[in-house]
C-alpha cells in the first residue's frame, strides 16, 4: 500500500544521509502522521496551508517494518494511518516538491 507523509526538504536531506526518516516527532509522539492519496488534499489544506519548502514523501508500506495503525482523528474523514516507526529510504517511491498551491509537482 502506498502512503504519504509531508516533510521539509531539510528533513528529507537528513533522512537520505541517515538511510531512514526518523524525525524527533516520531520519538516524541510514537508515530508519524501519514495519509492516503485520497486524504492528501485535506491534509495539505488543513495542516500546511501557506507553508513553503515542503515535499510529499510517498512510500510502500510493504517495505516498512513498523506497524501502521488506522486512527479516526478528523470529523467526517476516514481513519488516518499512523506509522509506528521510521521510513527506510529504500521504501520511498517518490519525494515530490509541493508547488506554491500545495499540490505535488507531477
Amino acid at each position: 500500500m502506498e502512503l504519504y507523509h509531508v516533510l521539509t526538504q531539510d528533513a528529507w536531506d537528513s533522512a537520505c544521509q541517515a538511510g531512514q526518516y526518523a524525525p524527533p516527532e516520531l520519538y516524541r509522539d510514537g508515530f508519524l502522521h501519514c495519509c492516503t492519496p485520497d486524504q492528501l488534499d485535506f491534509v495539505l489544506q488543513r495542516h500546511f496551508a501557506g507553508a513553503t519548502g515542503l515535499l510529499v514523501l510517498s512510500f510502500d508500506t510493504a517495505k516498512v517494518s513498523a506497524m501502521v495503525e488506522w486512527v479516526r482523528s478528523e470529523p467526517g474523514q476516514n481513519a488516518f494511518p499512523h506509522l509506528h516507526g521510521p521510513i527506510p529510504c529504500g521504501a520511498v517511491l517518490r519525494a515530490e516538491p509541493l508547488c506554491h498551491t500545495n499540490q505535488p509537482n507531477v
